[in-house]
């Protein structure tokens, strides 16, 4: 990829940019529903003049069901997490539910949230979480490993679920395929001419037009090479830089 900038080739980048932003504001907005619910479930209970259990926050499920079930949906896990000390009988608790294999319908997924457990996991330092905690704006993190599938994956999208009185209590989140994502970044990548590429912070491939950067590689040149055009993608919640060559 190497190709000098032009004025025209860096207005196409922008456009692209922003399209890319639209795709990633609209993959968020289908949690709009399970955020809804996981701040009713505070809600609820602050009119009442206390914290919710935990086995309130199963009232998030109907939401989750419908996102995995939508036809076409791009879902493969979804749930509410709570922030440490949001609820009144567990400092930390996932309600999150996933897809079976082949049809199998959804499964509950079970973590160890002991501290003193030597499968620990700590959702609290991990970006997805951390991100809209501390910054107050959604976050999609990855792509990574799912925790389910050795070889798939995804990019962990998430909003921060406020309550007026309590804050921040939490995230209502969801895990997106990198390979089901791809088939809505590409699109816009295709429309510049030449080759062009979707980058994240780290310079990890998103999605591309040419075979020379499988999806998941590292790229960290493209985004340092004078040459190229590039036009980070306007959303609060991603990190990604467009790079055209």
């Amino acid at each position: 990829m190497a190709r000098e900038p032009d004025a025209a080739g860096s207005a196409a980048v922008e456009r692209c940019a922003r399209r890319l932003a639209a795709v990633v504001d609209s993959v968020l907005a289908e949690l709009d529903g399970l955020r809804a619910a996981a701040a009713d479930c505070w809600t609820r209970a602050a009119a009442e003049g206390r914290r919710p259990a935990a086995g309130e926050l199963a009232a998030v499920h109907g939401p989750v069901s419908e996102l995995l079930a939508r036809p076409g949906s791009r879902w493969f896990g979804c749930g509410a997490v709570a922030a440490p000390g949001a609820l009144a009988d567990a400092e930390l608790h996932v309600e999150w539910w996933y897809r079976g294999a082949r049809g199998a319908g959804e499964r509950r997924l079970r973590l160890a949230l002991d501290p003193a457990d030597a499968e620990f996991y700590d959702y609290r330092v991990l970006p997805w979480f951390a991100r809209p905690r501390d910054e107050g704006r959604p976050a999609v993190a990855g792509p990574q490993v799912d925790l389910l599938c050795a070889d798939r994956y995804v990019l962990c999208c998430a909003r921060p679920v406020t309550v007026p009185g309590a804050g921040f209590v939490g995230v209502a989140a969801g895990d997106v395929p990198l390979a089901a994502l791809e088939r809505l970044l590409v699109p816009p990548l295709r429309a510049l001419p030449g080759e062009a590429a979707l980058l994240d912070g780290e310079g990890r491939v998103l999605a591309a037009t040419t075979p020379a950067l499988p999806v998941g590689s590292l790229a960290r040149g493209l985004l340092a090479d004078p040459a190229a055009g590039r036009a980070a993608v306007p959303s609060a919640a991603v990190d990604w830089t467009v790079v055209r060559g």
